[in-house]
């Protein structure tokens, strides 16, 4: 019986009751996919499921396809999840990629010790899950699910059920818009804010000197980090539902020390230390106008005209307040590149 998960995949199964096992192929409409599908005892959560993987990328044999427990996280690690060499029963498992498909195939007991069994004459929970596989990356999930399957209904191997009432995809249309406010935010946040915040600052003495630039820069800076925080949520929350580990790869791992970097950057800035002010402007704290021109300075003067030293903390703020300000926007455009490639990965049609 074959039954659809998403509108790249499908499986199908056979009961062998002769023998107490049933047969399943899941077959996914791309080349060079893992495939992971298998039982689940928590409503259709991957963590605690137990999945036989694929990878075509790697050679085929005693340890490809394998038995593997799900930890709490969705992001297998290959060898700590995988079950133990007695617990490795698959009958004839196969994972083949050819022709614009690849397909997983198995048998495997209904009901085995110590392990989530298979209800032959009941419903039963399937998760599922694929990606783009290589040699040398295992990589995040294109798309993922859970399904229910009623067992008692089964009509044989060669009857299709197209339906999809009993079917939750985890990942489909409504997480791939996720992604891409994502990614479209993030490149609103250092594709242009804080670009042109930098720049704002950098070409300061090229502006008439009633220019506020300051605020300027506050405010882009300002609204880059509101997005950021947007940008992180999405990213946070969407991983929780899934269930996948939050900072496993590259991009995640940058993408924490960017939010970090960039609250300590916004705070730095709003106490920073100040420039001293011309004595005029301590005398006449009546003009706020004075203030914020002498703030907007980076250089001191006396009363007389003469160049003042800054401060050594006013000093050693402004380096690290730079520094860290370009290092931010390199990590920024890594960050929106490397995002652009992830995301074409999992939702490329053919990739």
């Amino acid at each position: 019986r074959r039954r659809l998960l998403d509108r790249m995949s499908s499986f199908d199964y056979t009961i062998n009751d002769d023998d107490g096992t049933v047969t399943f192929t899941v077959e996914v409409a791309k080349s060079n996919n893992w495939i992971s599908f298998g039982t689940s005892q928590n409503g259709g959560m991957m963590y605690g499921s137990e999945v036989v993987i694929g990878r075509p990328a790697l050679p085929e044999g005693a340890n490809n396809p394998s038995k593997y427990r799900l930890g709490t996280v969705m992001n297998v690690k290959v060898n700590g999840d995988r079950l133990t060499e007695s617990q490795q029963t698959l009958i004839d498992p196969s994972i083949t990629s050819q022709d614009g498909k690849t397909i997983l195939q198995f048998t495997k007991l209904l009901s085995e010790p110590g392990e989530i069994p298979i209800d032959a004459d009941g419903k039963n929970v399937f998760v599922w899950a694929y990606g783009v596989d290589s040699s040398s990356r295992f990589s995040i999930h294109t798309n993922s699910g859970s399904t229910e399957v009623d067992f008692s209904l089964y009509k044989g191997p060669d009857s299709t059920d197209n339906s999809s009432s009993d079917s939750t995809v985890t990942e489909s249309v409504s997480y791939r818009g996720r992604w891409k406010v994502h990614g479209i935010l993030a490149f609103t946040a250092w594709g242009v804010l804080v670009p042109t915040a930098i720049s704002v600052s950098l070409l300061r003495n090229l502006y008439p000197s009633n220019f506020p630039w300051l605020r300027v820069h506050f405010a882009l800076n300002g609204l880059a980090c509101i997005i950021m925080i947007v940008v992180f949520a999405i990213a946070l929350t969407s991983y929780d539902t899934t269930g996948r580990n939050h900072f496993d790869g590259t991009h995640e791992k940058i993408g924490l020390i960017i939010f970090v970097f960039v609250l300590f950057q916004v705070m730095g800035g709003v106490f920073r230390a100040h420039a001293p002010k011309p004595a005029s402007a301590i005398a006449d704290t009546v003009h706020d106008h004075e203030n914020v021109v002498n703030e907007e300075s980076d250089e001191e003067f006396t009363d007389e005209g003469e160049k003042v030293e800054k401060s050594l903390q006013r000093m050693i703020w402004e380096v690290m307040h730079k520094g860290m300000g370009v290092l931010l926007l390199v990590l920024g455009v890594y960050e929106v590149q490397s995002g652009i490639a992830l995301y074409a990965s999992r939702y490329s049609p053919e990739t």
